[in-house]
């Protein structure tokens, strides 16, 4: 399982392990696997089939930093492409954007289907920043197209990489599953299993063997106390 030269890459060609321990150089391997070192395995390509997961949002090596390096690398600042700055993020044509709030009453088209609702979760590309209508034209995974006002942009967030969390319920064709030193809430078994299912053809972890390791042997389950047992049972009795 363990190996971090291209002759132990070659052993598999559905998983593949890099013990890596320094985070820049995780970051290059990130940067450099998104862009086109998957051709050979696959004529794999990022936009098209493959999905960067990390457990935490913060750091090097969380989703809003490694998502500034991506868009750097993948879709680089061009005069010839449209961007629209909302507070610290520069939305670009062509970027890989997700929606994260629930919105029912969205406009939406699909060919000559027409329907309204974006959910949280569902990603897609920005194909056109329209300056003078103030809107952005994003198109789904799903082929379904939305319109954003510029002052709705709060719903999207890039998603060149996005957390194991968000991941929840998708499948991607290849993951690039980062594990980042974090939280110990973080590195549980559960949250690496939950990473390691997304992916459809093609698996490739990369992190400290320690870290990795530690995630395999921590099945510690947080125990949520809430108040529903009681309600229910409660319930249950006034009926009776």
């Amino acid at each position: 399982m363990y190996g971090k030269n291209e002759k132990d890459e070659e052993k598999l060609e559905d998983f593949f392990y890099v013990n890596e321990a320094n985070q820049e150089k995780i970051l290059s391997q990130v940067l450099s696997l998104s862009k086109d070192r998957l051709k050979n395995y696959g004529n794999y390509e990022f936009f098209k089939n493959i999905q960067v997961l990390t457990p935490t949002k913060k750091g090097m090596l969380g989703t809003k930093e490694l998502n500034k390096s991506l868009q750097k690398t993948l879709n680089p600042e061009d005069v010839n492409v449209l961007e629209k700055q909302y507070g610290e993020i520069i939305f670009r044509e062509g970027d890989r954007v997700m929606q994260v709030k629930n919105n029912y009453d969205i406009y939406w088209e699909k060919g000559k289907d027409i329907g309204t609702g974006i959910f949280n979760g569902e990603l897609g590309i920005i194909r056109k920043i329209d300056g003078k209508e103030k809107q952005i034209e994003v198109e789904f995974d799903d082929k379904k197209v939305a319109w954003y006002a510029f002052s709705e942009l709060e719903e999207l967030e890039h998603a060149y990489s996005i957390t194991i969390h968000k991941a929840q319920g998708s499948e991607f064709d290849v993951v690039i599953l980062v594990i980042p030193p974090t939280s110990s809430m973080l590195l549980t078994r559960n949250l690496l299993y939950t990473g390691m299912t997304r992916a459809k053809k093609l698996l490739i972890i990369i992190g400290n063997r320690n870290l990795v390791e530690y995630m395999i042997n921590n099945a510690d389950i947080k125990k949520r106390n809430t108040g529903l047992e009681e309600q229910l049972k409660r319930l249950g009795e006034e009926k009776l």
